[in-house]
C-alpha cells in the first residue's frame, strides 16, 4: 500500500538532528533527498509553503 506523509520543514530538521545530521538548511535538505524526501511547495490562504512528502511502500 502506498500512502504519503507530510511534514514541514520544522519536522524534518528535528528527524535529521535525531541523526546526527548538521544543523544547516542545505545539509538537512541533502538528507531529506537521500532518505526519500521530495520538496512541494503548496499555498494556503495566498501563502506558499514548502512541506516535504515520504512516500512509504508497505506490503
Amino acid at each position: 500500500m502506498n500512502y504519503k506523509q507530510e511534514i514541514s520543514f520544522e519536522e524534518l530538521r528535528r528527524l535529521a538532528l535525531a541523526h546526527q545530521v548538521k544543523d544547516s538548511k542545505t545539509v538537512i535538505g541533502i538528507w531529506a533527498k537521500l532518505n526519500g524526501y521530495s520538496k512541494r511547495r503548496k499555498q494556503r490562504d495566498n501563502k506558499v509553503y514548502t512541506v516535504y512528502i515520504k512516500m512509504n511502500n508497505d506490503t
